[in-house]
């Protein structure tokens, strides 16, 4: 009986232990084990053991690393679940520098390719971030606060210099505000829109119909502007806040070589004479950059 004894108390301090020494170890360990899921060459690393308390998990810092190059940077990150997932992070810092060291790699097999595929795959869940930075853009970081189902998908951003309000249903995207100061003192670029997505996320989107309000150099006030294309062609119209004739309008089409403009039209007034013309324009080579134009 006494062995007995003794087997059982050994069996619980390890059931005790065990997890006690794998929460102080965390640093040790979890770096290791994740590294069997990410891409060769990249590691995660923690400065800090992530604690477990009643009512979350709390990871103080965590560095995402591609050889000694830093990708990303999350600090002050809590996971919990309330009703559903909540993910909320005080600071995440992304280096863009380090995006094209990632090593290329063939898609897993059964990994999902499709739009639907990768919605499907998401948890109804909420993501906070207070503040991202994605450097060398740094006058765009603000606060991200995402609400995902598979059926919905809902985003907003909020900083300084730029506003976002968007929900993906399916393929359909609707952009219900965006505001970005592009330019110092002057109004910023707003626009709304809808979006068909494509069916694979690895092009823009097939067709949509576009408003947007700006300034416009030289042109006392507003300038208000809509974009239509479905597949490779469209039309653009910039039109005076308060006018109904266009001061620009441009039917366009695209090609994986070509952009391509064709019967352009253009108006606008100078020195109190009204002036206007035509606008037709091919551009070849134009993934490659305008010095290849």
């Amino acid at each position: 009986m006494k062995g007995k004894y003794k087997a059982a108390i050994a069996l619980l301090l390890a059931l005790v232990l065990l997890p006690l020494a794998l929460l102080l170890t965390l640093t040790h360990w979890v770096p290791t084990l994740a590294g069997i899921w990410l891409p060769a060459g990249t590691r995660i690393s923690l400065n800090e053991s992530p604690r477990l308390t009643r009512s979350a998990l709390r990871i103080p810092d965590l560095r995402y690393l591609v050889g000694d190059c830093e990708i990303a940077r999350v600090a002050n990150a809590s996971l919990s679940r309330p009703s559903r997932w909540r993910l909320h992070i005080s600071e995440l810092d992304i280096n863009s520098a380090c995006l094209n060291k990632l090593p290329e790699s063939e898609a897993a097999p059964g990994a999902p390719k499709t739009l639907a595929e990768w919605q499907s795959m998401l948890p109804y869940s909420w993501l906070t971030i207070d503040n991202l930075r994605l450097s060398p853009w740094e006058k765009w970081q603000g606060r991200l606060v995402m609400s995902l189902t598979p059926q919905q998908q809902d985003i907003g951003y909020a900083g300084k210099e730029v506003t976002l309000q968007a929900r993906l249903r399916g393929q359909a995207l609707r952009v219900s505000d965006f505001s970005a100061r592009l330019v110092e003192d002057q109004a910023p670029v707003k626009l709304v829109g809808e979006f068909q997505m494509p069916l694979v996320p690895d092009g823009l989107p097939v067709d949509g119909h576009l408003f947007s309000t700006f300034e416009f150099p030289q042109t006392p006030g507003l300038v208000d502007a809509e974009l239509e294309w479905q597949k490779n062609r469209g039309q653009l119209l910039v039109t005076p806040r308060g006018e109904v004739e266009p001061m620009l309008d441009l039917p366009w089409e695209i090609t994986p070589d070509r952009i391509i403009i064709s019967d352009g039209r253009w108006h606008t007034e100078y020195a109190g004479n009204a002036l206007s013309g035509r606008v037709a324009l091919s551009l070849g080579n134009w993934q490659q950059g305008t010095e290849q134009m």
